[in-house]
């Protein structure tokens, strides 16, 4: 490995760290796993380093390296028994904003609308990362805004 892929690798994770963060987040709902998984991400994705053959996927490289993480974390959690119940260790919500309502969604709509809006990747790229059809990007990013925007309708529906 070259000098100028590990300092492509460095800019890379100090670009994406808060980003990738989030999806890790998103997916896990701790904040302290959300870290452990884009390190181990991040570590995986160096250990490969030099297999990877173009600099420009190293950025999706580490994404999928941290969802990847972040679903060994859950499965590793369905074999421990927890001591706290389950509303205490899972945050709520974000209070306010869109961040709220995507938060809430499966993960399945919730990560494509992350990638696509806060990471700004194309659908090409995030079909990539999750190993999905684009297409399949394409409709559950559609999906995804239409529940939104239904739960957003409910709720003002609510207040009135």
């Amino acid at each position: 490995m070259d000098e100028r892929t590990e300092q492509l690798f460095v800019a890379a994770v100090r670009e994406k760290r808060r980003g990738l963060w989030r999806i890790a987040f998103s997916i896990l709902r701790s904040e302290a796993d959300a870290e452990d998984a884009v390190s181990a991400g991040v570590e995986r994705t160096w250990q490969k380093l030099a297999r990877i053959r173009s600099e420009e996927a190293i950025p999706a490289y580490l994404t999928r390296s941290v969802i990847n993480a972040a679903h060994d974390e859950l499965r590793r959690r369905k074999h421990l028994t927890p001591l706290e119940p389950l509303e205490d260790v899972l945050p709520a919500p974000e209070d306010g904003g869109i961040a709220g309502y995507v938060s809430s969604l499966e993960e399945k709509y919730r990560l494509p609308i992350l990638l696509r809006f806060d990471e700004e990747l194309p659908e090409k790229e995030i079909a990539r990362i999750l190993r999905i059809p684009r297409g399949t990007v394409s409709s559950r990013i559609t999906r995804g805004i239409a529940m939104i925007r239904s739960q957003m309708r409910q709720e003002e529906n609510d207040h009135d």
